[in-house]
Formats: C-alpha cells, sequence, structure tokens
C-alpha cells in the first residue's frame, strides 16, 4: 500500500506513482509577490517610479518630447554641411583655376590684338596659366590673415579691456560705418564705373574688408546686449551663409582683376623681351603673303625647291592647337600685327640665336 506524500505542500501527487507534481505558481513566483516581498534586495517598480525625493532630471523623457540641440553646435558649424552638399571643394577648386587661367590667357592675348579662342588652348594650358595668377594672391592672403589673427588677439587682450563701456559703443559705431562705406562703394562698383576701378582688385577688397569690419561689429554689439545666444553663435547659419557668399564674390572678383592684369603685364613683358629671344625664320612651299614692318620676303630661283618662300625678322610668342603665334621683331602696341600660322608640312621654321643675321637662302 503506497504512502499518501501530498501533504509537502509542493503540489497533489500523481494517481499512479505518487510521484509530486510541480505547481507553476510555486515554481515562478508572481510579479506582485517579488515587489512586495519584504526584505528583497531587489526595489520594486513602484517604489522606483514614485520614490519621494528622486530627481526627475534622471528619469527617461517622456514620450514625444523633442531633444534639445547640441550645445557645442553654431550657426557657423551648421553651414558646413550645407557648403559641403552644395558644391564638392574638387569640383569648385577646379573650375576656380580655370576660370583665373582663362582671364590670364584672354587678357594675354588681347594685349597682341588675337582672340584667345583661336588659339586653342586646352585645359591643361589654362590649368598652367592660373598658377600664376594665384602665387601672390594666396601668399599675401595667407599673410594678411595671420596679421588680422595676431593683431585681433593683441586688441582683445590689452586694449579692449582698458576701454570704458562708452568708449566701447564708439568703437563699435565706427567700425560699422566704415565697414558699411567700404561694403557699399565695392557694391556700387559692380554696376558704375567708379574710380576704384582704376586700381586692381580695389573694388572687391572693399566688399571683402567692409564685410569683415560690419561682421566684427555686429558680434561685439550681440555679445554686449547679453543676448540667449552664445558668444559663439551671435550669427545664425543663414547670416553666416550670406556673409561667406559676399566675401566669396569680393575674393573672386579680385582675384579676376589681378589675373587679368598679369596676362596684360606678362605680354608687355614678352615684347620687351624680343631683343633677347630668339629670331624666327618661316619657310613655306607657297606665299604667305606676312607683310608687317621689318618683315623680308626672300624667294628662291630653284624650280624644285622645297620651300621657296622665307620670312625673317619674327618672334614666336607661342605654339599651341597646331598653330604659331608670330609677331614681327619691331612689334608695337598701336600698329603692330600678329600672324597665326597653321603647323603643317608646308612650312618650316628654323631659330636663330639673338642678334644674329640669318643666312642666305640656300633654296632647301
Amino acid at each position: 500500500m503506497s504512502t499518501n506524500t501530498g501533504s509537502t505542500g509542493s503540489g497533489a501527487t500523481h494517481p499512479h506513482n505518487g510521484t509530486p507534481r510541480p505547481t507553476p505558481a510555486a515554481a515562478v513566483p508572481s510579479a506582485a509577490t517579488a515587489a512586495t516581498t519584504s526584505g528583497s534586495d531587489v526595489p520594486s517598480v513602484a517604489t522606483v517610479a514614485t520614490a519621494p525625493g528622486s530627481d526627475a532630471s534622471t528619469a527617461a523623457p517622456a514620450p514625444g518630447a523633442s531633444s534639445a540641440t547640441p550645445s557645442g553646435e553654431t550657426g557657423l558649424s551648421r553651414l558646413g554641411p550645407m557648403i559641403r552638399n552644395f558644391a564638392a571643394p574638387t569640383t569648385l577648386v577646379t573650375a576656380l583655376l580655370f576660370f583665373f587661367g582663362w582671364s590670364h590667357a584672354y587678357w594675354f592675348f588681347d594685349y597682341f590684338g588675337v582672340n584667345s579662342t583661336t588659339i586653342g588652348l586646352t585645359t591643361q594650358d589654362y590649368l598652367m596659366r592660373s598658377q600664376d595668377s594665384l602665387f601672390i594672391p594666396l601668399a599675401a592672403g595667407a599673410c594678411l590673415f595671420l596679421v588680422y589673427l595676431l593683431g585681433r588677439r593683441v586688441f582683445q587682450e590689452f586694449v579692449v579691456p582698458r576701454m570704458s563701456a562708452a568708449q566701447r559703443r564708439l568703437l563699435v559705431l565706427a567700425t560699422l560705418v566704415v565697414g558699411s562705406v567700404l561694403v557699399v562703394a565695392g557694391l556700387v562698383s559692380i554696376v558704375v564705373s567708379s574710380p576704384l576701378r582704376s586700381i586692381v582688385g580695389a573694388p572687391g577688397l572693399c566688399l571683402v574688408g567692409g564685410v569683415v569690419l560690419v561682421v566684427a561689429a555686429v558680434r561685439v554689439r550681440r555679445n554686449d546686449q547679453g543676448g540667449d545666444e552664445p558668444a559663439a553663435d551671435v550669427l545664425t547659419a543663414g547670416e553666416w551663409g550670406a556673409v561667406f557668399v559676399l566675401v566669396g564674390v569680393g575674393l573672386f572678383w579680385a582675384v579676376a582683376d589681378y589675373s587679368a592684369a598679369v596676362g596684360t603685364g606678362r605680354a608687355i613683358e614678352q615684347v620687351e623681351q624680343f631683343p633677347h629671344q630668339p629670331s624666327v625664320s618661316v619657310y613655306a612651299d607657297k606665299r604667305l603673303g606676312l607683310a608687317a614692318p621689318g618683315v623680308t620676303e626672300l624667294t628662291c630661283p630653284a624650280s624644285d625647291a622645297a620651300y621657296p618662300f622665307r620670312y625673317d625678322g619674327l618672334k614666336l610668342v607661342l605654339q599651341s592647337g597646331n598653330q604659331y603665334l608670330l609677331l614681327p621683331e619691331s612689334w608695337n602696341r598701336d600698329g603692330g600685327v600678329a600672324f597665326l600660322l597653321p603647323r603643317s608640312d608646308a612650312n618650316r621654321i628654323d631659330f636663330f640665336p639673338p642678334g644674329a643675321v640669318p643666312p642666305a637662302h640656300d633654296c632647301r
């Protein structure tokens, strides 16, 4: 006869073998029981949520609450992604180099009365010419920016602390007025032929300098007013965008003026160096009719001559796009003529040292 063990409290026994049947409620205590158990090391959910004196800032944010903007983000930092999305830096730099090279070439050949589009310059030619236009502006711009940073630091550390509030307001007002005048002068020069245009790069530099002064005055003024915005974000992203556009236009304008002036200056130097450059004789199988002061035509009487005609008294300026740009040795700006000669087997070019007399036409 089997003994009944149901009094153990673990559950009812199996009707056949007497094995205790497990009770789910006993094996896994309920959440309510675990939360209210006396002396338990695990605090209840209700206790954590409603404990008196708890810090509400440590609690999870309520559903739908908006997250705060990072404190380190400023209007200037938000402008960076906008610029990167607008244009890739490499593409923008290449386009600027191409334009400055084109400006250099256009005014170089314009001095000789030649349209630069007829020369057949390549993209590589324009990019190479842009280096001549950008070397001095980049070096001067870097030096001026360094002087600005050093001067700004010295001014803030040694001059501003010694100024009274009235003097500080007067300085801000004077800076704002001067900057506004420079900005207006630069913008007016876009549509009106002002005296600034006679100075290389002056209109664009006036625009840049005026914008910098206005921005400095506005930032100081807003900081003094004690607004809600931090010192690093007194200008919004839209305001910084307008500042960068105006400064970019001014710098572009100034460098474009300088590249044009450099192109013209290089052309003048080329003409001045003619006495020290090799002389050129052009041989041709047909009469070319290169008529200009100082240019002589020699004819070979032999009927079997490969190049019966020869032209002396020329200087080679450039060879590009299978074309030669030739000028007479005595070329001048007032009445000089330029020759554009195709490069082909129908003609030949010989070079002679400066001042050398070409030999007699040997009918070769």
